[in-house]
């Protein structure tokens, strides 16, 4: 009887805390049907291997108790870390997601002026672009979100030369702060495609210390392949011609490799 209070306690906290975490972080619901499960099953089975063997039942509540959120937190680092084997979507024409998270805003930056991102009714300039040529014209800038839940590797949205790459050291403040885009450590990439340049902003927050870039300016790359990692939580933003045709909305869930986010005119 013990055994299925315990087991009904762990189901119904760890049910819980997913819903809590959706909330919080804007994860998918999927979650609290594949890493909730996971968790529950894991937990319960320590539950089961710690009463076969005798565990006292207060100690058995506190592997309950303490179970949970460490499971929780190791299968999130799993998911964080992991370099999925995905094949490249290529699609002719087709650009495709850097990153794997959700659309927080897709606005229109007319030529010549420099690229803006808005937290929180506060604005934070993206000056590095001035000097590629790229706002020569007008430009997409597109926001992606991404939780602790989705893969932090990033992706080469086109094929192309790395015309450059700078990084800005940062004051690592969290993203929910209103200048964190202007103040946090941040790369910014531009491919030199055959049909024009797309810029690539990996942004990190208060608990990143550092941005890992595997590639070097001059160097070409492939569409889809990896070019770098954002540690925890982070944001990338990405620069397309205005001329290009915009194929996602608001609030979608982008998958890096896979998603396209945009097609040359």
């Amino acid at each position: 009887m013990l055994l299925i209070i315990g087991f009904l306690f762990v189901a119904a906290y760890s049910t819980l805390l997913y819903a809590w975490l959706h909330k919080k972080t804007h994860i998918s619901l999927k979650y609290l049907y594949k890493d909730n499960v996971a968790d529950i099953a894991l937990v319960c089975g320590l539950l089961l291997l710690a009463h076969n063997h005798g565990m006292q039942p207060g100690w058995l509540g506190l592997c309950a108790v303490a179970g949970v959120p460490l499971a929780c937190i190791l299968l999130t680092l799993l998911r964080f870390y992991r370099v999925p084997l995905r094949k490249t979507m290529r699609q002719e024409g087709g650009i495709l997601s850097p990153a794997d998270g959700n659309v927080i805003y897709i606005k229109k930056i007319e030529a010549g002026n420099i690229p803006i991102s808005v937290k929180n009714g506060r604005e934070a300039t993206l000056e590095e672009f001035a000097n590629t040529g790229m706002l020569d014209m007008p430009v997409w800038l597109i926001g992606i979100n991404m939780t602790p839940f989705d893969v932090h590797r990033n992706c080469a949205p086109v094929d192309g030369t790395i015309v450059l790459n700078k990084h800005f050291n940062g004051e690592f403040l969290s993203l929910k702060h209103p200048e964190a885009l202007a103040r946090n450590e941040r790369n910014t990439l531009v491919i030199e495609h055959g049909r024009g340049k797309v810029g690539i902003v990996q942004t990190a927050s208060r608990r990143v210390r550092r941005i890992v870039t595997f590639r070097s300016q001059g160097e070409r790359i492939a569409q889809g392949d990896w070019f770098g990692m954002i540690k925890f939580g982070s944001q990338v933003d990405v620069l397309i011609p205005a001329s290009c045709r915009v194929q996602v909305t608001l609030k979608q869930q982008v998958y890096a490799k896979k998603t396209v986010i945009a097609t040359w005119e």
